[in-house]
């Protein structure tokens, strides 16, 4: 089977599932089998490879997706976690490059390409944005150098942080906030006058 090379992300789409177990993927449908069969999985496997290179992301993880269930060797994670990336879902390309590494002989070289990969994803810086009304606030991230004035944006490691937004003459706000997958972080306020 083959096995997709690493490459950077983004594109949409989707695939519908059928009442009778297949898929229905742009204008081909695909019927997923109840026991494996290897000649079809590496059919499958060739059609999500020829969707993938014809930028069809969604196709593609909908071949790999039912080559797998036929049967097909744990490369087929790793290209369907290379669609997943492409159809920005780095949440799921995580999970599924996990579901990769949990297999037992995948070749040494492969495992550590996975690894680095799924950390990669993992690592993803968010931009945060943070706007106010009134504008002109100043905010601080983790208790770090002020950005703003707002409307401002700043990049913004992964993991949980803390916000503290400031105004002369307005209440400071503190909000918590979650940075994953290099998903966009926006904040929103409405300052309130400070109390006298």
């Amino acid at each position: 089977m083959t096995r997709l090379p690493t490459i950077a992300l983004l594109a949409v789409g989707a695939c519908t599932p059928r009442a009778d177990g297949g898929v229905k993927v742009g204008g081909a449908e695909l019927l997923l089998y109840a026991r494996p069969d290897v000649g079809a999985a590496r059919e499958l496997d060739q059609e999500g490879v020829r969707s993938f290179a014809g930028s069809r992301y969604a196709d593609a993880l909908a071949y790999f997706r039912s080559a797998r269930t036929l049967g097909g060797p744990p490369s087929e994670l790793w290209n369907i976690a290379r669609c997943l990336e492409r159809l920005d879902d780095p949440e799921g390309a995580a999970r599924t490059l996990d579901e990769y590494l949990a297999q037992r002989d995948l070749p040494p070289a492969d495992r550590v390409e996975a690894q680095r990969e799924v950390v990669a994803i993992r690592a993803r810086t968010s931009a945060l944005t943070v706007t106010t009304i009134p504008a002109g606030a100043t905010v601080a991230v983790d208790g770090q150098t002020a950005f703003g004035p707002t409307p401002a944006t700043t990049e913004l490691r992964p993991g949980a942080h803390t916000l503290v937004v400031r105004r002369a003459g307005y209440a400071t706000r503190t909000l918590p906030i979650d940075a994953r997958f290099g998903r966009a972080v926006i904040v929103a306020l409405d300052l309130e006058a400070a109390q006298k």
